[in-house]
């Protein structure tokens, strides 16, 4: 497994006319740790304090509208023709949206019993195959969500995965990709079977997780050490970036650049070309999830610390 260090001699220049900035900082609910966007603008975050989405209009960069939904919101999807889905780590359940924002089910995927710790549950949509996956770390599996029913329901279909926490859909070949934190691995499933196809050895603890279809490349953010994995799906073979300590979310461009938050409070960017950080970009406190919303050219960022969200302008503003 190669790895490639963070060093002067793998950056990338990058002009000040160009260089990524926080162009705006925006008050959400408590304790923001989850971000995704939709077609239409807008910029949805799941406030984990408060058991709300706050809704973001990504032209004006403020709150549009705040939604109830489960307890412990850590994950939210939007899928274009069916809605927003919620996963509530708090108690086990997802809150499913319609595309005018209105909650229509709330359906329970089930978990141990006791108080659940915080990173239970996260999910991903695959548009064109209508289904949300539900990585279910308390059950020990991704369930599956059929969103193209009236209301959404839980399909008694799921796949065994110890430890699932991170999810994404490859939109091409509809693969799923999990993280496991306590194994070090990232688990593939395939679309028609629902089985385990393989398992992938990257870095420490690693959570969270971005596709890059075009580039057909995983990236996966190890928050035990200092490194994203980059996976080449179609060989298997695994990169390690030395990004700084603590990686937590991931999320990628639409030319292929990747943004990894930290939790010393910094927004670390990954040239795909060399491999290497090319921009530091310092942002709110204790950046989770984050999102790249392309009408913008912006990316969000959750703010775990200081309850706000943080718009990068990618072209410096």
């Amino acid at each position: 497994m190669a790895v490639i260090n963070e060093s002067p001699v793998a950056m990338k220049k990058i002009s000040s006319t160009e260089k990524p900035r926080v162009v705006a900082t925006i008050p959400v609910g408590a304790k923001p740790v989850g971000v995704t966007v939709d077609v239409h603008d807008h910029v949805f975050v799941t406030n984990s304090g408060a058991s709300t989405v706050s809704v973001i209009n990504s032209v004006t960069n403020t709150v549009s509208a705040t939604l109830n939904v489960g307890f412990h919101p850590e994950s939210v999807a939007t899928d274009p023709q069916f809605g927003v889905y919620v996963a509530n780590g708090g108690n086990f359940t997802v809150s499913a949206l319609d595309r005018f924002h209105t909650l229509v089910a709330t359906i329970v995927v089930g978990g141990p019993p006791g108080p659940p710790p915080p990173d239970m549950l996260r999910l991903a949509v695959d548009h064109l195959m209508s289904r949300a996956y539900v990585a279910n770390r308390g059950l020990d599996r991704v369930s599956i969500i059929g969103i193209s029913s009236d209301p959404p329901a839980l399909s008694l279909d799921f796949t065994r995965v110890e430890g699932p926490l991170g999810v994404a859909v490859d939109p091409v070949s509809h693969r799923v990709f999990v993280t496991r934190p306590d194994h070090n691995k990232v688990s593939v499933i395939d679309a028609t079977t629902h089985g385990v196809i393989g398992s992938i050895p990257v870095g420490q603890h690693p959570t969270g997780i971005a596709i890059d279809p075009q580039a057909r490349r995983v990236y996966v953010a190890n928050s035990g050490f200092k490194t994203v994995s980059m996976i080449d799906m179609a060989t298997g073979g695994v990169v390690e970036i030395d990004v700084g300590a603590s990686p937590t979310g991931v999320a990628v461009d639409s030319h292929g650049a990747v943004y990894v938050t930290h939790s010393d409070g910094l927004v670390r960017v990954i040239d795909p070309g060399s491999a290497g950080v090319m921009a530091r970009i310092p942002v709110g406190s204790q950046p989770q999830g984050l999102a790249f919303e392309p009408h913008s050219n912006r990316v969000y960022v959750a703010n775990r610390g200081d309850s706000t969200v943080s718009a990068i302008d990618l072209a410096g503003g």
